[in-house]
């Protein structure tokens, strides 16, 4: 894969109420959710994400005021079957054939490293920090993954039964947002608390119309819906109606593979 430094363009900021899905609230109920944990590591601090665009290049977006500046950062992506990023400067691959890599960004280009094979066994992935991942794997276990200095990596297995699990997205290194696998594609918080981890049901919540996700921090998370639309969801302290709320940023994402 190469890479390159690409031109910033823009994003045009749509001037209308955010719409998932039709049905779909443009909100997601935080009622409950313990979010007061002192200081946490964040991932992209709320302001960029990933892209793997249908001409399977790689784009890095970050925000510009109310929109998104657009940089090409790579090409010839196509054996690409997931990512995630973990902090603004570091993601993660996993490749078609099964390897697990790391790329850096140094201010020019990515550098890779291969940190892992025969990941074909994961199902979904999601970034919470610059050393730790989750994965999902076709067993249905729930995995926290540690990346130490070295790229070496530890496991530990924190649940079971997670087989119907649409998408994880990671937060900050103690938040995760899942979409159910059911008829609503319902929506739960799950902190990462001593000895396992606790689900806050978004009561009410229906990702239906969302196709793909991408972790920015505990108070941003952006979101390619099923028209199109790029949403992005901040947090809002409202109380009993405390809870995330979206905001078009941006139209016409239908052939985007892949964010995160």
């Amino acid at each position: 894969m190469a890479a390159v430094l690409g031109i910033a363009a823009m994003v045009t900021v749509v001037a209308a109420t955010p719409s998932v899905a039709q049905g779909d609230k443009n909100s997601i109920s935080g009622k409950g959710l313990p979010r007061d944990r002192g200081a946490t590591t964040l991932t992209t601090n709320g302001q960029t994400f990933l892209e793997i665009n249908a001409a399977n290049e790689l784009v890095h977006w970050s925000r510009s005021g109310e929109s998104y500046a657009k940089q090409l950062r790579g090409w010839g992506w196509g054996g690409t079957r997931t990512i995630t990023t973990l902090d603004e400067q570091n993601f993660l691959e996993i490749k078609n054939d099964g390897r697990l890599s790391k790329w850096s960004w140094n201010g020019s280009w990515y550098t890779e490293a291969v940190i892992g094979t025969g990941w074909n066994n994961a199902r979904l992935i999601t970034g919470t920090s610059l050393g730790q991942f989750i994965e999902i794997n076709n067993q249905g276990e729930l995995v926290y993954w540690t990346i130490d200095g070295s790229n070496g990596m530890s496991r530990v297995v924190r649940g079971s039964g997670w087989g119907a699990t649409r998408s994880i997205t990671g937060l900050d290194p103690y938040l995760f947002l899942e979409v159910k696998g059911d008829e609503n594609h319902s929506v739960s918080y799950w902190v990462n608390e001593a000895g396992g981890v606790t689900e806050y049901p978004a009561t009410g919540s229906s990702f239906t119309g969302v196709r793909l996700i991408a972790g920015g921090d505990i108070d941003h998370f952006t979101v390619v819906a099923t028209d199109g639309n790029l949403v992005e969801f901040a947090w809002v302290d409202a109380g009993e109606e405390s809870g995330y709320r979206g905001t078009v940023r941006g139209w016409g994402w239908g052939g985007t593979r892949m964010i995160g």
